[in-house]
């Protein structure tokens, strides 16, 4: 009887310890970029994750399909702190479309947990996927917008030999598709690497890209709405006097142009309209004039003097979303050729479909118009 006693005791101290643990799953799903020859490993706050110091962390389990997990058992209540990397610092998981090192994941222990984590790309593979040299404006702020948003700023092959030159601007909405492959589209424009090619070659002259990334109001700030107006009043009068103050720069409307694709296109467009003491030239890649809040066809029908003295680079693909933009494009192009004092290039792509690959591959084009070389 005192045996059973016993053992009934030992049983419930037992139970009562495993009722104060609780299990933490971690399970990664690794981006496409990531080696096949590299592992996953958690660095944090435990023993386990090495106290944050390599190579105390044992690497997660690779369980197919490009996914990795690891299950940890700790005290419940824990505060528990960690990233995933690929034993390294410098190899970071990264979750977003702007090369910022995120904060690393928090949490108390409260039950069995499981945390599901996507990177969208890692941090040396992002850093060595950009020709050329960027720097970074996190958290750019506006008084004009509810979102802050990262500004990118890709700078010319000559930028640091001669620090007396003075070089033109492009801004190009969706920074966050410019550069790189972390974007949630999961394709890029490549702007980098046909610039600097173009450049080098000495086919178009070097000028700075400011890659503005757009937000969760995108659909609205990139319209013909108030918000539309007010994006624009934040490139103008917040983001270009930085950009002048910050960069070497040849500020005036000659050398100042902007670019976007889709929507992008659109508010491209409303850009050299509404302010074409601004920017002289613009490229709108398959625009949105389909989703229009804002009736810029009628506006551009009735008084074209605004594009006048400007470079208008317009085109659309013929397949997809493209399909149903063609028309409206097409007949914007129709306006303007009315008006010689405005130079519109325009061009139908009938097999390109409406992405960021079709984009690039035709991106040549408009740089050679609005950039060429002097």
């Amino acid at each position: 009887m005192k045996k059973t006693i016993a053992t009934i005791l030992i049983l419930g101290l037992w139970l009562s310890a495993m009722a104060q643990e609780a299990q933490l799953t971690i399970r990664v799903n690794a981006p496409s970029t990531t080696p096949a020859q590299d592992s996953l490993l958690v660095i944090g706050n435990q023993g386990v994750w090495g106290f944050w110091i390599y190579p105390k962390s044992k690497a997660l389990k690779s369980i197919g399909n490009n996914v990795w997990e690891g299950i940890y058992t700790f005290p419940l209540q824990t505060d528990l702190e960690f990233k995933v990397t690929r034993g390294s610092y410098f190899k970071e998981a990264l979750y977003n479309g702007n090369g910022q090192v995120p904060q690393s994941v928090k949490l108390k222990l409260k039950k069995d947990t499981t945390i599901v984590l996507n990177p969208s790309n890692w941090n040396d593979i992002y850093q060595r996927s950009i020709v050329g040299t960027v720097r970074y404006h996190h958290n750019f702020s506006s008084s004009y917008l509810r979102h802050v948003r990262n500004v990118v700023v890709w700078l010319p092959p000559s930028y640091n030999e001669n620090s007396n030159k003075k070089y033109p601007v492009l801004y190009a909405n969706d920074g966050q598709n410019l550069f790189d492959h972390t974007n949630l589209s999961g394709s890029e424009w490549r702007m980098d690497e046909i610039a600097d090619s173009l450049m080098r070659k000495g086919e178009i002259e070097e000028f700075i890209i400011v890659g503005i990334a757009n937000t969760k109001d995108r659909m609205i700030e990139y319209n013909g709405t108030p918000e539309g107006e007010n994006y624009l009043k934040f490139i103008v009068t917040e983001l270009k006097p930085f950009i002048d103050k910050t960069y070497r720069t040849k500020p005036d409307r000659s050398n100042t142009g902007i670019i976007g694709s889709s929507m992008g296109g659109l508010i491209s467009f409303y850009a050299i309209y509404n302010y074409p003491e601004i920017f002289s030239k613009s490229a709108c890649f398959s625009s949105g004039f389909y989703f229009d809040d804002g009736d810029i066809l009628q506006k551009i029908k009735n008084d074209l003097q605004p594009l006048q003295n400007s470079l208008i680079y317009l085109d659309c693909g013929g397949k997809d979303l493209d399909y149903d933009f063609l028309p409206s494009n097409r007949l914007v192009h129709e306006i303007l050729e009315k008006d010689k004092k405005i130079n519109v290039f325009y061009k139908e792509f009938p097999n390109d479909p409406h992405n960021e690959v079709a984009w690039y591959k035709r991106l040549d084009v408009p740089f050679k118009f609005l950039f060429p070389k002097r």
